[in-house]
This record gives structure tokens, sequence and C-alpha cells, in this order.
């Protein structure tokens, strides 16, 4: 199973990290690990909880007595343990690029971003981090975009676009405007109601004169659905990011030209200046699974393999018939004659081999499809092609979960076609 961890950007408010995590645990989502994106003075905040001598230790996260986020485990332990200490702040630097480490000189952080040239730092070194956590397959990236600075935000949010894959998630957190500004205390909901206090102090109270509390605050997280453009450049995916402007200078050249393009007519695929061929089986599946994204079957095109139902099979069969200048049903399609090709499907193999059982019938059928998946994949990297073209097992770290396969790519990105110049 994957490790998910929670990235942040954070300025002076390092609240939207608890809040988040209460939101998540509402939903039931686990947190193994957070990370945040901030400034020398983002760090003091979490850190201490005071900046320029304004705060007090319990509007920290990590001050080893008062900090919030330990009061957050140990107000709700069914979380578990999740990882989050000054090793886990990303401090943004002075330098034009790379990921911040907690070994650079404290000389050399930014205190605030304020100028143009301290924008133009802070996105390269964001994009980097995003784009280096995306590439280890073993964690799965929850951004939340809700604290620092505007562009802080925005600057994750285009670094998500860019590099996250299809189980990367996005949230913003919002809170009732009670809490949202002149409540310096609240950092998330307590299992027993506490009053919300102003900045002196003073208990808060409602328009008719009530205590407020922290039961009387809503904390809702929204989903940022977004376009996931990773697919669009594999080399953007490998080298280290020097500059931000760059980097989206490019994924906008390429992004016209890194289609998925099958020829019917040829059992070829084109992707970008990349073309490859395929036999007839591994074209076959290739291009069902682009049709059941594009139709939008199962979820976005994620299907286990024995609900792929048989008018599925016959519409391929068509278009790529028709495309040859003959248009056939599956039972009726020449390139289907081979035996290897007839157990694609549950059946049309059980009508043909009514002696055989049925988990025979399925675990062939499947092992056909599981082996041309993988003989399709091999072949795109072979040719240097993204993975992200790849049909991929949605549940493949889901242990004794059935397999869902299908592609991770937008349905207006695939054509078919039966020429090309």
């Amino acid at each position: 199973m994957k490790r998910t961890i929670l990235l942040c950007v954070a300025g002076g408010t390092p609240a939207i990290i608890t809040e988040t995590l209460w939101a998540l645990k509402e939903r039931g989502e686990r947190v193994d690990e957070i990370r945040v994106i901030t400034t020398l003075e983002g760090r003091e905040k979490i850190l201490t909880g005071i900046i320029e001598k304004r705060g007090a230790a319990d509007e920290s996260l990590l001050d080893a007595t008062h900090g919030q986020f330990f009061k957050f485990l140990r107000d709700y332990p069914e979380v578990g343990k999740i990882k989050f200490d000054e090793n886990c702040l990303y401090i943004l630097t002075t330098k034009e690029t790379g990921v911040p480490s907690p070994r650079d000189d404290y000389k050399e952080r930014l205190t605030d971003i304020l100028t143009d040239e301290d924008n133009g730092k802070a996105a390269n070194q964001i994009c980097e981090i995003v784009r280096e956590l995306t590439a280890d397959d073993s964690i799965q990236i929850h951004a939340s975009i809700a604290g620092g600075r505007k562009t802080m935000s925005l600057y994750l949010m285009t670094a998500m676009q860019l590099f996250a894959r299809y189980d990367d998630k996005m949230s913003h957190v919002l809170v009732s405007k009670d809490a949202e500004s002149g409540a310096p205390k609240f950092f998330y909901k307590p299992p027993q109601a506490q009053p919300i206090l102003a900045p002196d102090g003073k208990p808060k109270t409602k328009k008719d004169g009530t205590a407020l509390t922290t039961q009387d605050i809503s904390i809702y997280l929204a989903d940022i659905p977004f376009i996931r453009l990773r697919g669009i450049g594999s080399e953007m995916l490998k080298q280290r990011v020097e500059s931000y402007a760059q980097i989206v200078h490019k994924a906008q050249d390429n992004l016209e030209r890194f289609t998925l393009i099958f020829n019917l007519k040829t059992s070829q695929v084109k992707i970008g200046k990349y073309t490859i061929k395929l036999t007839d089986r591994d074209f076959f599946v290739y291009v069902m699974f682009a049709y059941l994204r594009q139709a939008g079957c199962g979820e976005q095109g994620f299907i286990q393999v024995d609900d792929i139902a048989l008018t599925d099979f016959d519409a391929v069969c068509r278009m790529i018939s028709r495309a040859r200048g003959k248009e056939l049903g599956y039972q009726d399609f020449s390139v289907l004659r081979a035996d290897a090709l007839q157990n694609l499907n549950y059946d049309y193999f059980r009508e043909t081999n009514p002696q055989r059982g049925h988990d025979y019938i399925l675990s062939t059928v499947k092992m056909t499809i599981i082996d041309a998946v993988s003989t399709i994949k091999k072949e795109l990297k072979r040719a240097g092609i993204s993975e992200d073209f790849a049909i991929r097992n949605q549940n493949k770290y889901r242990k004794k979960v059935e397999p869902l396969y299908g592609l991770n790519l937008e349905p207006g990105r695939i054509t078919f076609t039966d020429n090309w110049s």
C-alpha cells in the first residue's frame, strides 16, 4: 500500500495543516507524513508559534509542549503515527532552483516572498519538490493549496498539474468566518467543545450573546479537480527543474503534440514523435482500453477484465475492421482467428470451448489480457514513451482486490484514424 504524504504550503497561519488533517480524518483518509513548503517566518511560526515577538507556543504546530499537531494526535489517536518534524519542512531559499534542504545555510533562506525575483525562485523550487516526490511510486501526494502566499499556492497547483499522477489529489480547506480571522488559537475541532478565543484572549460570542465554541465552527475540505499533464513529455519528468517559466513553456509546446493516436489500418500507435507497431493481439487490447476510456465505461475507463462486455469487443472489432475495408463483428473479425486472440473475451471463449470450466476460462482470459498489458508497457518503454500512456492497474497497491485496468488519459487526447501523414 502506498504511503500518503500531505504536502502543504504555509506561511503565518499553519492552522490550515491541522484543519486539513481533521477534515481528512473525518473522511477516513489516512496520512502517513506531512511536508510543508514555507519561508523562514513560516518555519518560526510552525516551530514556535512566534514571529517578531508576536504569538505564543500554543499557536505553533511543533512546540514540544504546546504544539497543536501533538495535541491533535493526543485528541485523535485513531489517526496513528504521522511523521512530521523540522526535517519535514522545505524552507525556500535564495537559490535559483533545487529542493530546499534542512542543511541549507539559514542566511540563504527566504524570509518572505515579496519580489518578482523571490517569486521566480519559489516557483522553481516548488516545481522541483513536486517533481521529485512524484518520481517515487511508493507514495501518494495529497496537496493542500490553502496556505502561504497566493503565489505559493498557485505554483503548487501548477506543479501538480505538470507532475501529479492519476491517484495524487489536491484540495483547499475552508473554515467558518469566525475562525478564519480573529481566532489565532483555533487549529481544528477537538472532541470536546472549547471556547473560541479572540486575539486578546477573551472568549468570542455569537450574535445572540452566547459563547462561540469549536463546535460552532465548520471545516470543509474542497477537492480541487485538475488536469494532469504528466504524460505530455517524459523528458520533463526526468530532468531537474531549472526554470519554472521554461518548463511551463515546454509543457505548452508539447500539449498539442502529445496525443495518443491509433492507426487502425496498420496496428501502429503514435505518441508525439514516437511511433510503435504492435501485434494484432496487443494492438486490439490497447485500442479496447482506449475505447473504454472514451466511452466512460467502468470507473472512468477503469474496469475489471471480466466486466468488459461482448458488445464492447464487438464495437472495437468493427472500428478496426471498418478501417481495413470490411466491417466485421467480433466473431468474424479476421485478426481474431488465432487462438491467443480468441482468449480475450469470456463469453466468446466459453461459447467456442464448451468443454472448459468457468475457472479455467476466466483465468485464461485474465492472463491473456494481463500479458498483453505487460507487453504494451514494455514496447512503450523501449520506444522512450512515458509510462503514463500505458494501461495501468488502478488497484496495484491494494492487496486481495481485483485489478482495475484502464488508461489515465483525458478522452480528448485519444484519437482513432485509418491514416496519418
